[in-house]
């Protein structure tokens, strides 16, 4: 498990469909993943199956739970995607499922964490993001982390009755060394 100032990242495991769904299916959250349809039951166990067994270099995939580090309330999931072992590259998503936690910091500590995961663990070299540019709650949490703007992908998805752009997001290695170096931790258990 790893740790930051007010989570923990776990894995996920078949036991979470429960939590996963109790807020899954709420507008608010899943407008910012452009997917603002509704999901089975049978369809997230699906997932869950896959997510629970994914290896980061086979799969090319890593998902865990995001947890609150003094209660264990399950807040989320965070993912690495696309993950290249060549390029050393990976593509970042994070869901803050219920809207009541929301502005309370789990999303920027998860952010750092999983990118401390993403550096220190597997290697990686480039984390980036693509997030709808009306997120803009999410990209001030990856600006905190470290992510830079790095362009637009304009009017690249339909959403609530609109065309938006997509803000792509990156980081690298060398960047986040700076602030927590080999050795370091974003914080302790």
């Amino acid at each position: 498990m790893y740790y930051g100032e007010k989570v923990r990242l776990r894995a996920l495991e078949l036991e979470d469909l429960d939590l996963v769904m109790e807020n899954w299916n709420n507008l608010e959250m899943r407008q910012f993943l452009a997917t603002a349809w509704p999901m089975s039951k049978n369809a997230e166990r699906k997932w869950l199956e896959r997510a629970t067994t994914m290896d980061p270099w086979r799969d090319g995939g890593m998902v865990l739970a995001i947890e609150d580090k003094k209660t264990q309330e399950f807040i989320g999931t965070v993912s690495f995607f696309d993950i290249s072992k060549q390029s050393q590259r990976a593509e970042f998503g994070i869901a803050i499922h219920n809207p009541e936690n929301f502005g309370k910091g789990y999303g920027t500590d998860t952010i750092r964490v999983m990118l401390w995961v993403g550096f220190h663990i597997l290697g990686l070299n480039s984390i980036f993001l693509i997030t709808l540019d009306e997120n803009e709650r999410a990209q001030r949490a990856y600006e905190k982390a470290g992510f830079k703007l790095v362009g637009r992908y304009r009017q690249a998805t339909y959403m609530m009755g609109r065309f938006h752009d997509f803000v792509i997001m990156d980081l690298i290695r060398e960047d986040f060394l700076k602030e927590y170096p080999p050795g370091t931790r974003v914080g302790e258990p």
